[in-house]
This record gives structure tokens, C-alpha cells and sequence, in this order.
């Protein structure tokens, strides 16, 4: 972090560059059993589409029941041994299935994908696509308030220390070419932006997209403020959000869209970047729901009594609380946090010094919301304080002399809303 001496300049963070000497991906042995953690929750009353003894194939659509939204894809062939519920983040209920791997079957491929890759769509997209690494979102799209003007393909990785995608626009850019050949095609949308940092502009020119550099300062990737400050020029922003005109897709989501529909199968191994206790970064490619177990296995890496293990980046990541937890569809970053590195929090009150107001990039009164979020007083925070406003990219924590949870807090009030308003609407 750069910090002015006299205190005047907001303090600074800044994104690392891939470099030349990147090592190649290491990559992750199939594990004897996988495991997908699906958004619907098991409802033992309804019409459940999966039952314990299921033989799975590659690339088949595995869903809780069958008008379920939500859906993960076999990456490997084997029977299911489990189907349980499962708790998220904010008590989502989710569920939970685990797949034994039957490594003698293992080119046992579904065929429906196959058969109508040949005419590529948006419907086919959605119904095949959505579970594909990097986990590309489709809604955008079928959402009849949106008039999508724009796809921006993010070349840049959203927290710290993550190369996942810089990794991408530097080794596969003829693949993300393919990608956007067939985004452009199945949505009629020609004015596509591949997002990349300075140091990968002249590779990215290959893309015959149109390459926009994006600042080095963190949070400077994010995709509300790409739209505010890369793409003001060319983009409308349509509501308050500053997306609502355009599609995001990161740089691995739309490599693997060209694959598919390319070769007709649907690849389902994950580049992920692993950050472990000492620091070190490497890059580890492994099979969409392996168990963090045999991640942290494969590189003697231990984990104690007080350790944190964070999926996604330091600002933004969340922790897990067990080491069965499986690599998923947007697992970008894997961090390993000693448990003397991780810094105190405090139950104390704001002493109202400015650094969370003087660092947020939408300059939102911090020092007023976190009051308002402490007292529980969540609407007042969305209608008063410009709750809604905030892009949660951790800052305002990060700076925090009291060493309060605003993030968590924010976080916290933004599902409590979400379902006071989901209640309100079922009354």
C-alpha cells in the first residue's frame, strides 16, 4: 500500500501485472470424488430430479429438481453418493452433491450439448453455458428492462493478487477471438470491449475487439466503475447501477464459451490462482467441483486451528469453514491466511477520522452508513446513507483505524434488505 506521508493523499493499492517468467499452470489430478454446490435448496416434498445411485456423464446437467433454475455440470463421469442440503453465505440454503469418479468410464460424454452446438444461440447458451468456467451470465439478456448496448470482456482480474484472466488474454487470446466471434453471434451485439491492464494491450489487439486499458489502481477493474471511467465516451449507463446497458464476461468465461461450441464438449477444467501462506503465488488448473482438500494436498500446504482459507482475492474473498468446500464455476483466487496475519477486529465506535470518506471511489459517507449499519437501522442506511450505492470493493475496512467490519456490515445489510423486500412481496 502507498500512503502520503502527511496524509492528505489517499492511500493507494495497486494490481500486480502477470509477468514474463509466469510458470505454466500446475495441474490438479481428478479426485475420487467431486462435488457441485447447487443454489437450490433440497425440498424433500418436491419433485426431485436426482436421487442417490444416479449415474452422471460428462458434460450432463445435474439440477435439484427439474424446473430448477439453477444447475452445475458433470465434469467427470461417476455415480452420486450424496444429496444434501447445504449452508452459504448469509444462510443461503443451497445443496450440496457429491459425485463418486469413475475413472475407467471416464470418456463418457452427454450428447445433448453436442447436438445443438451446431446452431449456436442464446437459449443454448443459457441452458449449457452458465455452470462453464468463469460462469458466464446470460440474464443480462433476457432481462426485458435491459437493452444491452455493449459486451465487455474483462481481461483484468476484480481484487488483488489474482492473474487468472491476465493469464488468458496473455496465452489464449485466439481463443477469447473465438469467443467473441460466437458472443457476437448469438446476441447480434457488435460493439464488444476486451478490458485489459497496460501491459497487455498490443496482445489483445488480436482479439479484433476494441481494447480498453483499465487503471492499475484498485478498485479500478470493477465493472460500475469500468463503465464510469473506461467507457464513458462510448456507453450510456441506463440506471443508477451503471451496468444496465451492458454484459460483462470475463476473459476465461468467453475462452471456454469458443470451446464449446467449437469442438461440441464443454470443458470443465478451472484456472485458478492459489496465494499461500508465505505469499506465494501460483497457478493451478483443476476440475470443477475438486474439494479444496486435494488442492491444498498437492502442495503440502496445512491448515491449523485459526488459519482462514478465502476464496476469491484479500478485499473482497470470503472464507469457507471446511476444506471440502469445492472449486466452483467462478473460483478465481484461492488464498491461504496464517492465522497471526490476519488483522484484529474490534467492536469499537467510529472515532469519525475521514479515511473510509477520503478512500471510497463513489464517495459514500462512509463514516454516517457504518453508524446507521451498527443500529441495525438498514433502510434508513439505503434511502439516507446511498447503501445501495456502495460497490463493496472493501476499502473503506481496509482503512479503518477503529478496525471495524464495514464490509461485513454492508454485506450483512444488503441481504437483510434484499429479504425484508423478497417478504414484503410474497405478503
Amino acid at each position: 500500500m502507498k500512503r502520503s506521508f502527511f496524509g492528505f493523499i489517499k492511500p493507494k493499492l495497486t494490481y500486480e501485472p502477470i509477468t514474463d517468467t509466469q510458470a505454466e499452470p500446475v495441474y490438479i489430478q481428478a479426485p475420487q470424488k467431486i462435488r457441485f454446490l447447487l443454489d437450490t435448496p433440497v425440498d424433500r416434498s418436491g419433485d426431485l430430479k436426482l436421487s442417490v445411485g444416479d449415474q452422471v456423464k460428462n458434460g450432463q446437467r445435474i439440477q435439484v429438481t427439474a424446473d430448477a433454475k439453477d444447475y452445475a455440470l458433470a465434469s467427470k463421469v461417476g455415480k452420486i453418493t450424496d444429496i444434501s442440503p447445504f449452508i452459504g453465505m448469509m444462510q443461503a440454503k443451497m445443496t450440496a452433491v457429491t459425485v463418486a469418479v469413475d475413472a475407467e468410464a471416464n470418456k463418457a460424454v452427454d450428447d445433448e450439448f453436442k447436438e445443438q452446438s451446431q446452431t449456436p444461440s442464446l437459449e443454448v447458451a443459457q441452458r449449457f453455458l452458465h455452470a462453464l468456467p468463469g460462469k458466464p451470465d446470460f440474464s443480462p439478456f433476457f432481462d426485458s428492462d435491459k437493452q444491452i448496448k455493449a459486451i465487455v470482456v474483462l481481461g483484468v482480474d476484480r481484487d488483488l493478487l489474482s492473474i487468472t484472466n491476465q493469464f488468458f488474454v496473455k496465452t489464449g487470446i485466439e481463443s477469447i477471438k473465438t469467443g467473441i466471434d460466437i458472443l457476437r453471434k448469438i446476441t447480434g451485439i457488435h460493439n464488444v470491449v476486451l478490458a485489459v491492464p497496460e501491459s497487455l494491450v498490443q496482445v489483445a489487439g488480436a482479439s479484433e475487439a476494441g481494447v480498453k486499458t483499465v487503471d492499475s489502481e484498485y478498485p479500478a477493474a470493477h465493472p460500475q466503475l469500468i463503465v464510469r471511467h473506461v467507457l464513458a465516451d462510448e456507453i450510456k449507463a441506463g440506471d443508477a447501477d451503471g451496468n444496465a446497458d451492458v454484459a460483462f464476461f470475463s476473459a476465461e468465461a468467453v475462452s471456454a464459451m469458443g470451446a464449446a461450441f467449437n469442438t461440441g464438449q464443454l470443458p470443465m477444467n478451472k484456472l485458478i490462482t492459489l496465494i499461500s501462506k508465505n505469499g506465494n503465488k501460483r497457478l493451478v488448473c483443476a476440475t470443477i467441483g475438486t474439494p479444496l482438500r486435494d488442492i491444498l494436498n498437492r502442495f503440502n500446504e496445512t491448515v491449523q486451528d485459526g488459519d482462514r482459507v478465502i476464496f476469491g482475492g484479500p478485499m473482497t474473498g470470503v472464507s469457507v469453514y471446511t476444506l471440502d468446500h469445492p472449486v466452483q464455476p467462478d473460483t478465481d483466487t484461492i488464498m491461504i491466511q496464517d492465522r497471526t496475519q490476519i488483522p484484529e477486529r474490534l467492536d469499537v465506535a467510529c472515532i469519525n477520522c475521514g479515511e473510509c470518506v477520503r478512500i471510497c471511489p463513489v464517495n459514500i459517507p462512509v463514516n454516517v452508513l457504518v453508524r446507521l449499519l451498527e443500529a441495525e437501522h438498514y433502510e434508513e442506511a439505503e434511502a439516507n446513507a446511498e447503501l445501495g450505492a456502495c460497490i463493496e470493493c472493501g476499502l473503506c475496512e481496509f482503512v479503518c483505524e477503529s478496525r471495524i467490519p464495514i464490509f461485513q456490515h454492508i454485506k450483512l445489510a444488503k441481504h437483510s434488505l434484499e429479504v425484508m423486500k423478497a417478504e414484503e412481496s410474497n405478503a
